[in-house]
């Protein structure tokens, strides 16, 4: 009786895990059905009354799947409820299976010899047997050494990020034989233990602290190193995922043949993403270097006359731009004429900054071709497109911008006015500051209610009041 309870038992209860109420006590499963599966045996045998060595080994066997069934509930609780739920330390998987096979076979081994059974025969093999099993598991027996010194170490924990080899994954799994490897392409990779012991890998983290990711760019001689160094950290500030603290560290690091060398040190919580930090930061340096006149070198290796492409900054593009911008409009073709020569045409890749809160600036700008959004307070407040103007409050008062201004979806190309540009114009026609003052005022008032110092509403006759007197100011009236 006593076996067919055993037996039924272990079959219900082992049924009953594959509940998901109970899908923490699945591993109990196998032993479960196991210890039923002996239970069962044991009877048949005294059932039918068969030979005695069978019968004793069906009993050994039984003993032996209940100590299983035993053992595997008690690591379950050591592991699962003391270490994990307790004690807050996760085991890795490889030292959970290590752990529970020496742990059978040193049970396996004490039943044994409690019940009298010669272990000796057992595992005793020729030595013939034993240099062929040995040679055989040669390399599966070096991956699980590989795998034990790694989880001893601890460098290599699963979440870690990690470039191995020049591939760069994060550790999703360790194993007996392999660690498995997830990379940026979201292929899995399985590693052989002893290839990953043997290997040279950089440990970029989990995000827990910044790396630095290190950009190379070279400059042409005639560009003061300062100047280019200034270029690269206003670049490097305005890229997501860079770290403000620790600062991006500029260094220059060689002369080379063809220009001087810089290496850009970005500091980054995610430096499995320095590729795509790599390609943000040249792309805007590239428009950057082009709007503050310095060139990209490169060596020539074969002469050959080129055709000189059109230049794209033009006084006749300028002059187009002006023209169609509705603060301008109207204006005499000579006064745009002089305008025109005296501004400049610059370039913004996407996503670039053309002006930042908190900057002192006194230039106007007018937008040639793009559309850009306003940002202000880490909110976008308001699109732009071809023939909208901004930085107008900074450029009358010289007070510090109060918003962002960045290329959204592609390239933007804005006209940049500053007062020298201006002064001339006003010189000549002193009446059209008027004229200015009221379409300035016209579009600040689009945008926002404006307060004076005593939080009274200016009315746009006042406003329009306000922008014409700084305005004159520029040509000293």
């Amino acid at each position: 009786m006593f076996d067919i309870a055993v037996s039924f038992i272990a079959i219900v209860i082992a049924l009953t895990l594959r509940a998901e109420p109970l899908r923490r006590l699945r591993s109990l499963t196998l032993p479960l059905i196991v210890t039923g599966l002996a239970a069962l045996a044991h009877l048949i045998a005294q059932t039918l009354a068969v030979d005695d060595e069978i019968t004793r080994w069906t009993f050994v066997a039984l003993v032996l799947a209940i100590a299983f069934l035993v053992a595997r509930g008690a690591l379950l609780v050591i592991f699962d409820w003391v270490l994990v739920h307790r004690m807050g330390v996760s085991p890795p998987r490889l030292m959970r299976e290590v752990v529970a096979l020496l742990v059978y076979l040193a049970l396996a081994a004490l039943i044994l010899r409690s019940m009298n059974v010669e272990v000796t025969g057992l595992v005793a093999t020729s030595a013939v047997v034993t240099v062929v099993v040995g040679l055989a598991l040669q390399q599966t027996l070096g991956n699980l050494l590989a795998g034990l010194a790694l989880i001893w170490e601890q460098h290599l924990k699963i979440g870690t990020w990690v470039e191995m080899d020049g591939t760069v994954g994060v550790i999703e799994q360790t194993g007996w034989r392999s660690l498995m490897l997830r990379t940026r392409l979201r292929e899995r990779l399985l590693v052989p233990n002893s290839d990953v012991a043997a290997a040279r890998i950089t440990i970029l983290g989990s995000g827990e602290r910044p790396v630095a990711v290190p950009v190379r760019l070279g400059v042409a001689y005639g560009v003061p190193p300062d100047a280019a160094k200034e270029v690269f950290r206003q670049v490097a500030a305005d890229i997501p995922g860079v770290l403000s603290e620790p600062a991006p560290r500029i260094l220059t690091v060689e002369f080379a043949d063809s220009a001087v060398i810089y290496e850009c040190r970005l500091w980054t919580l995610t430096p499995w993403r320095r590729d795509a930090l790599k390609d943000l930061f040249l792309t805007r340096a590239h428009a950057a270097l082009a709007r503050a006149g310095m060139e990209i070198p490169f060596p020539q290796r074969t002469l050959h006359r080129a055709t000189r492409p059109q230049p794209r900054d033009t006084a006749q593009s300028r002059r187009r731009a002006l023209a169609g911008s509705e603060l301008f409009r109207g204006l005499p073709e000579a006064a745009l004429d002089g305008l025109a020569d005296g501004t400049r045409m610059r370039r913004f890749a996407p996503g670039e900054s053309a002006v930042r809160t908190g900057e002192t600036s006194t230039a106007l700008y007018l937008m040639a071709s793009g559309t850009a959004v306003v940002e202000q307070r880490g909110r976008e407040i308001g699109t732009l497109g071809a023939g909208d103007f901004f930085g107008e409050t900074a450029f009358l008062s010289g007070a510090p911008r109060v918003a962002t201004v960045r290329a959204a979806g592609g390239p933007i190309e804005v006209v940049e006015i500053d007062q020298s540009c201006l002064r001339p114009l006003l010189e000549d026609h002193e009446e059209l500051a008027g004229h200015l003052a009221e379409r300035m005022a016209a579009r600040r008032l689009e945008a926002e209610e404006l307060r004076d110092e005593t939080g009274a509403l200016i009315s746009p006759a006042g406003l329009v009041s306000q922008f014409r007197k700084h305005l004159l100011r520029i040509i000293g009236r």
